[in-house]
């Protein structure tokens, strides 16, 4: 294949130039492993902690290699998964990759969600590893990329032994790429696992020293375009409801300030959470407690949705029970929100202050009522629970136990 071919020849022309700079692991200098898996960052590196978790229960003597491409996913990893071997990948570069192989000799190579690297998967194929995709995940956006070069993609998926997919969505998506059908196979999103483990350990003491009623309102995940419909949702809010506390939770620290500017225009006092000080409304000004702010909260909104940003993961909230109201703009979450929408009611979805604060203000006059929406909620996080055993059981197959 001629782009394969140039691919390689680009990477190794690199290599002479760069292996200096680069740390051991980087070069291919890596421990021996039957299993290696591969992910890109924090977030992959949560779905492959719950896999290797899950299978684990399967094989507790199972020698198991994790490699991560950036350093804050490595950071995250060892958090997570304390005992195992883990290291920052190969550079995608044909001596290096090789180096890999030959120092690790796994016999399953399991690349999660969208880490598909032309070498890593060429090499592997050479040394007779078999290749698996788990948690498999491809956007509408990233398929368009993809399909400029469709052959080229095709080829690699064919050496695959397996495409686990979150969703039948992603399942299509990887058969317009030219994906044997045959190999892809549905089973849901890995991430939930870990999420309802963390939902079990989560701690909300702190912030219910905050709270003079116990009445929180948690706005999560606030993204840059929403700030004005958020506060303003917030004044509706304090104005009906004088004895709640709201907590603001932007997505980046960056909104931190466009929040106070808002606020103190619309005359709301504030304090910020690195503070720990009592007020209507806490900014929360750390990266970090937003899992604790949903598990302390009344009910919830989850940001980025809005605004055409995709928003963030609506099943947060609901894993402590809380109702969740969000925004038409959650395409990054289309099985969750589909779900939620289906159990909780077409109304949870609000397009601005004044949706938002109608569907709080039936979430506080109706106690009764939130509870079991809550319930309804949590029931829907449950039915996303369970997908790493079924990438554990998947990898189970292709591992061959030692004589």
């Amino acid at each position: 294949m001629l782009a394969l071919r140039l691919y390689r020849l680009l990477g190794q022309g690199l290599e002479p130039f760069i292996a200096r700079k680069l740390c051991p692991s980087r070069r291919g200098e890596l421990p021996r492993a039957t299993l290696w898996l591969h992910a890109a960052s924090v977030g992959e590196a949560g779905v492959a902690a719950a896999i290797i978790k899950a299978l684990r229960e399967k094989n507790p003597s199972l020698t198991i290699l994790l490699t991560l491409q950036t350093e804050t996913g490595l950071k995250k990893a060892r958090e997570l998964l304390g005992g195992e071997k883990i290291a920052l990948a190969p550079l995608d570069c044909p001596g290096f990759v090789a180096r890999a192989f030959e120092n690790v000799r796994p016999q399953v190579l399991a690349l999660i969600e969208t880490e598909l690297w032309p070498n890593l998967i060429s090499s592997a194929r050479k040394f007779g590893v078999k290749i698996l995709l788990l948690n498999g995940r491809l956007s509408q956006k990233s398929l368009k990329r993809y399909l400029l070069f469709k052959n080229f993609w095709a080829g690699l998926l064919n050496h695959f032994e397996a495409i686990g997919v979150i969703g039948p969505k992603e399942a299509e998506r990887f058969l317009k790429l030219g994906a044997p059908e045959e190999k892809i196979r549905i089973l849901g999103n890995a991430k939930y696992d870990l999420l309802r483990e963390r939902s079990q350990k989560i701690s909300t003491g702190e912030i219910k020293a905050l709270l003079d009623t116990g009445r929180l309102i948690t706005f999560g995940s606030v993204r840059s375009g929403e700030e004005k419909q958020v506060v303003e949702a917030t004044r509706l809010l304090l104005n009906t409801f004088p004895t709640l506390t709201v907590a603001l939770v932007p997505r980046h620290l960056s909104l931190v300030k466009r929040l106070k500017r808002w606020l103190t225009s619309y005359g709301l006092p504030y304090a910020l959470w690195s503070r720990k000080e009592k007020a209507p409304v806490i900014i929360v000004d750390e990266i970090g407690p937003l899992l604790s702010f949903y598990a302390a909260s009344y009910a919830a909104f989850v940001g980025g949705s809005l605004i055409p940003k995709g928003g963030q993961n609506p099943l947060e909230p609901a894993a402590f029970k809380r109702p969740v109201i969000f925004g038409p703009h959650l395409t990054n979450f289309p099985y969750e929100a589909k779900a939620l929408k289906e159990r909780l009611g077409e109304e949870i979805v609000v397009r601005n202050a004044q949706e938002i604060f109608a569907q709080f203000s039936s979430f506080l006059r109706d106690e009764p009522k939130t509870k079991a929406l809550g319930e309804r909620a949590y029931a829907v996080f449950e039915s996303f629970v369970g997908a790493s055993k079924r990438y554990a059981s998947l990898l189970s197959r292709f591992l061959i136990p030692p004589p």
